[in-house]
């Protein structure tokens, strides 16, 4: 026995398409989604960009001042001269002091044959040179030298002081730091700033007593 197949509804006239949704109502709907996400104070959270920092100007300067070392530990002269004179350049102004001793040294140096020490700072220049390469019996020589040339010049007094605490004496260590920082007191701020008198500075209580802020001249 055959059943007759029922013939598929037709869509009812009446019925109309679902109407699509106005411009104005999604605008709404982004501001109502726009809205639930604020935290609980009502103001939105903006989302910083992570930009990269570069190196400071102090970390450029102290990396051109010890590859300058490198290559001048190299014999490398005229590399040596050109990064030293480039670690001239930035805040640090002991680096760039010290760099301008070794760019001199590396020029003398390039010069050929012996250099002719004559004036306070070419003993001076050299007397940096070999208390740098640790040899401070002849740097202690030449930074003597220099003094006997100008016996007021604070920075050969200032580097003096170094070289007497690195050869053990003390007394000479303080009183040579002692007369730079009575010529010019900005001496005082230098050596808290330079980590070699500072590492000295803990094992030597007279050179802490310069170092403090609270020496009184």
């Amino acid at each position: 026995m055959t059943t007759k197949k029922k013939a598929p509804a037709l869509p009812s006239k009446s019925a109309a398409p679902a109407a699509a949704p106005k411009a104005g109502s999604v605008a709404a709907a982004a501001a109502s989604a726009k809205a639930s996400a604020k935290p609980a104070g009502g103001k939105p959270t903006a989302q910083k960009p992570v930009v990269p920092s570069g190196p400071s100007a102090a970390e450029l300067q102290l990396k051109a001042y010890e590859n300058a070392i490198r290559l001048f530990s190299a014999a490398k002269l005229a590399e040596a001269r050109a990064a030293f004179q480039q670690a001239t350049s930035g805040p640090a102004s002991q680096i760039a002091d010290k760099a301008r001793t070794y760019a001199e040294v590396c020029r003398r140096r390039m010069g050929g044959g012996d250099v002719k020490l004559v004036s306070a700072e070419d003993h001076f220049n050299y007397g940096v040179a070999r208390l740098n390469a640790r040899d401070v019996d002849e740097a202690r020589r030449h930074l003597a030298n220099a003094l006997s040339l100008q016996p007021d010049a604070d920075h050969i007094l200032f580097t003096m002081a170094l070289c007497c605490a690195m050869d053990g004496d003390n007394d000479g260590a303080c009183a040579n730091l002692k007369r730079a920082i009575d010529i010019d007191p900005r001496n005082r701020i230098l050596a808290r700033q330079d980590p070699e008198f500072v590492a000295l500075a803990a094992h030597i209580p007279g050179l802490r007593s310069l170092l403090s802020p609270e020496y009184l001249y």
